[in-house]
């Protein structure tokens, strides 16, 4: 998209700026873990010192999804079980679906959320897969791919429903759709918002470029480690509507001019039966995935 798109839209990126900040504790716990010194009393401390995250935080890692024998009632605990890094995902996670929790009216926040949770549950599984190094780091970005949408949904919930119709009605991409109600492309409503709450470089690309990923000169600029994270949040995002569909039938990307996807699976080895065995693996996982839902719906 280019910067054009920018300057007559009613919906002006600054608005992002009325959405509220991230929870301190969610950014000094990001500081701590990325300065390699953390302690587990000093991340422990830092948690307790807000409470309301450090129950979603044990809601989560005892739920099934994790499978921590007997659970843990402290967060200090769970450190151990989970490490310092997915600990770190973990609270950028729910704090994240706290602020940009969306009220009532205007597009279903539970499809905008299931799509992201299939997304982010299907990126782990693509990771495992090819057995890359960070299958967590990709759940977490599958995750939070898509949260531009979800804040166009939160600030203009009226736009963004006519997009999704525009979209159905039409058949049109999402790119086409945004442009044509009023909405800034949600890759860079994402990327801001990224950016602006300083999330890591392996969380940032994948929610500013899942939709680029395809263009050469995209990925020729990037390192062989956040290519290959985008490219699996790219692949999950089209994976998930093949998982959520009754139909085996790849549905075209949703971006304009986006390829098929069966591109970024050959890039990657993964043949179309393996895409099948994929989905299989996906809807089961994400029976323990859904307790991410419980905390925005």
């Amino acid at each position: 998209m280019t910067s054009e798109l920018f300057t007559t839209e009613p919906l002006d990126l600054g608005e992002l700026d009325s959405l509220p900040t991230l929870p301190v504790v969610a950014l000094q716990i990001g500081e701590v873990v990325h300065s390699k010194t953390a302690s587990v009393q000093q991340v422990a401390d830092l948690l307790r010192s807000d409470p309301a995250t450090s129950a979603k935080l044990l809601r989560l890692v005892n739920s099934p999804y994790f499978g921590i024998p007997g659970g843990v009632s402290d967060v200090a605990r769970a450190i151990p079980f989970v490490g310092f890094h997915t600990l770190y995902q973990l609270v950028l996670s729910i704090s994240v679906l706290d602020t940009l929790r969306i009220g009532a009216g205007g597009h279903d926040p539970r499809a905008l959320w299931t799509h992201s949770l299939t997304t982010a549950t299907a990126a782990r599984e693509l990771a495992e897969e090819i057995r890359f190094s960070d299958p967590g780091g990709c759940f977490t970005a599958g995750l939070l791919h898509d949260m531009g949408e979800i804040a166009l949904a939160k600030l203009a919930p009226d736009k963004v429903a006519a997009a999704f119709e525009t979209m159905r009605t039409e058949g049109v991409g999402i790119g086409v759709a945004e442009r044509l109600n009023g909405l800034a492309p949600h890759d860079r409503v994402g990327s801001r918002l990224a950016r602006r709450w300083k999330f890591p470089a392996s969380l940032a690309t994948p929610i500013e470029l899942h939709h680029a990923i395809h263009r050469i000169e995209v990925r020729e600029r990037m390192s062989a480690h956040l290519r290959t994270i985008t490219e699996i949040v790219a692949a999950a995002d089209h994976l998930s509507l093949a998982c959520q569909a009754s139909a085996s039938a790849l549905q075209p990307f949703g971006e304009d001019g986006e390829l098929d996807a069966t591109e970024l699976f050959a890039r990657n080895g993964l043949s179309l039966s393996q895409r099948d065995a994929l989905c299989d693996r996906t809807r089961l996982r994400l029976e323990r995935s859904r307790v991410f839902l419980s905390l925005v719906l």
